[in-house]
């Protein structure tokens, strides 16, 4: 496959930043076949300048969702309803395994913390567990009654994860359990998006489609849930900064990104008007405290919060 194969109508749809490069995911059309491509970038800035990507494959079907599993391997979530599980090595991605268990698009992956298991979500109601030693599913859930909109794995606990979808509802699943599945209070509307806090067993924010932003606390369900509004549309993805925790992104179909910071109160700091169509992707940089973004308008836009923070005050 040729670098410049890469064409300008593919969707930006989604990041996967970790130990100082990045993965860019996009989909787009190619003639009449609507196809995903994965592009790696050692240096971050490079990005989406595919001419100066270290590596490059077209996927056969457009890409969702992306996690890095380790500093190689990658989950990918696939419109065909499959799991890919993709290596890069020496400058070259190669397939491990293509899982195909769903009956529609995986809109979600999320992989647990100790990288032995993915957890998929889907648009046909299902949540699947698979192992990645054995390379099969070892689990199917059949809780939810709409789309699965996003899931995400604890970063301390190896069974416990949270969903959300468009029934409405939050679950918080330990796989420990006889009856896995605990409901979340949602305040707002119908969850669109759920991150859990770095270190953290019990903190979940949860974006919705009205733009809200809310931060629970599942120790203590009796207390309200806080609430913020920080776009005017559907939040599509939620990251928290693993150098400032206390720091929340936010991406949304109202073309913007924001970062709200979660003490003393919930308080939006910063807000970014560069793209302008779906910003659907973003990723923190662990060594500063850059925030990148991409979305539907081909743009990929690195955010300094530290300075924009600082010209504020």
């Amino acid at each position: 496959m040729h670098i410049d194969d890469f064409t300008s109508d593919d969707r930006r749809s989604g990041f996967a930043l970790d130990h100082g490069s990045v993965i860019l995911a996009a989909s787009g059309l190619t003639g009449r076949l609507w196809t995903g491509s994965l592009w790696y970038f050692e240096d971050p800035s490079s990005a989406p300048d595919v001419n100066r990507s270290s590596a490059g494959v077209r996927t056969e079907a457009g890409i969702t969702d992306l996690e890095w599993i380790d500093e190689n391997r990658l989950a990918v979530a696939s419109d065909t309803g499959a799991i890919e599980i993709w290596q890069l090595e020496s400058n070259a991605f190669r397939n491990l395994f293509y899982l195909y268990e769903h009956d529609s698009t995986v809109n979600s992956v999320s992989v647990n913390s100790n990288k032995t298991r993915v957890i998929s979500g889907s648009s046909d109601r299902l949540i699947k567990i698979w192992d990645l030693a054995s390379q099969r599913s070892i689990r199917t859930l059949n809780v939810h009654t709409g789309k699965i909109e996003q899931l995400a794995c604890s970063p301390n606990e190896l069974d416990v994860f949270v969903s959300c979808s468009q029934d409405g509802f939050v679950l918080l699943w330990d796989m420990r359990k006889a009856k896995p599945a605990q409901r979340l209070p949602c305040p707002a509307g119908l969850p669109t998006s759920v991150v859990w806090k770095p270190g953290e067993s019990y903190v979940i924010a949860v974006g919705d489609e009205s733009g809200s932003i809310s931060l629970l606390d599942a120790r203590n369900l009796q207390n309200a849930a806080i609430v913020t509004p920080a776009h005017n549309r559907a939040v599509h993805r939620l990251a928290f900064s693993t150098k400032s925790p206390l720091l929340l992104a936010s991406v949304s179909d109202d073309c913007t990104a924001a970062v709200t910071e979660l003490q003393p109160e919930l308080k939006q700091i910063y807000r970014s008007y560069a793209h302008n169509d779906f910003v659907h992707g973003l990723s923190w940089d662990s060594q500063s405290n850059k925030l990148l973004t991409c979305g539907w308008d081909h743009q990929v836009i690195s955010h300094d919060i530290n300075i924009a923070t600082s010209m504020a005050l």
